[in-house]
């Protein structure tokens, strides 16, 4: 062995034994010391409530999750059973063997748009042909085209009844209705 080596290993390793056993002792008496304050009824009454406060911290939730969580219940219930006819355009399509493929509005491939009702979130497929006459009758939205339709489309679903369960209805359409991009 190299005995120059050997002799460094051998003090490093001294050294580390040194500051372990400062390390020990120094733990052994921070231990002491909290078993100590542990014991003592003003410190016992402190960890008692830190672990209140933890467990609550668990338990309280956002206005949010539990509007949503509440959300998800009743709509299971048949909360929506008639719409106010208020429309995400999703966009035009056509069918090619059996596939359903998206396209342009206005190409002359479109053989159908696709509508999803902001209420009941149904899709509706409506012939081109027919369009005019479904928008006409109904209010539709034209959501940003950088946007997710289906993103875009749970998030005005939510704020929507959030806002008819606080506001009303007529509220909630209004609100829907003035925060979108295009209207027809």
């Amino acid at each position: 062995m190299n005995k120059e080596l050997l002799k460094d290993f051998r003090d490093e390793y001294t050294e580390k034994l040194e500051i372990n056993d400062k390390n020990e002792a120094s733990l052994k008496v921070l231990m002491q010391r909290k078993e100590i304050l542990e014991n003592m009824p003003v410190i016992q009454d402190y960890i008692k409530l830190v672990k209140q406060i933890e467990d609550l911290k668990n338990e309280v939730s956002t206005n949010k999750e539990l509007f949503l969580r509440t959300l998800f219940d009743y709509e299971g219930k048949g909360l929506v059973d008639e719409t106010n006819s208020i429309f995400v355009y999703d966009g035009s399509f056509m069918t090619r063997d059996g596939n359903i493929i998206r396209t342009e509005r206005n190409s002359s491939d479109a053989e159908f748009d696709r509508y999803i009702d902001i209420e009941s979130i149904e899709e509706v497929d409506i012939p081109v042909e027919d369009r005019k006459l479904f928008e006409r009758f109904n209010k539709v939205i034209f959501l940003d085209e950088s946007l997710p339709v289906k993103q875009s489309l749970y998030e005005i679903h939510n704020q929507f009844m959030q806002d008819a369960i606080t506001n009303g209805e007529k509220a909630a359409c209004k609100r829907v209705l003035s925060r979108n991009k295009k209207n027809l």
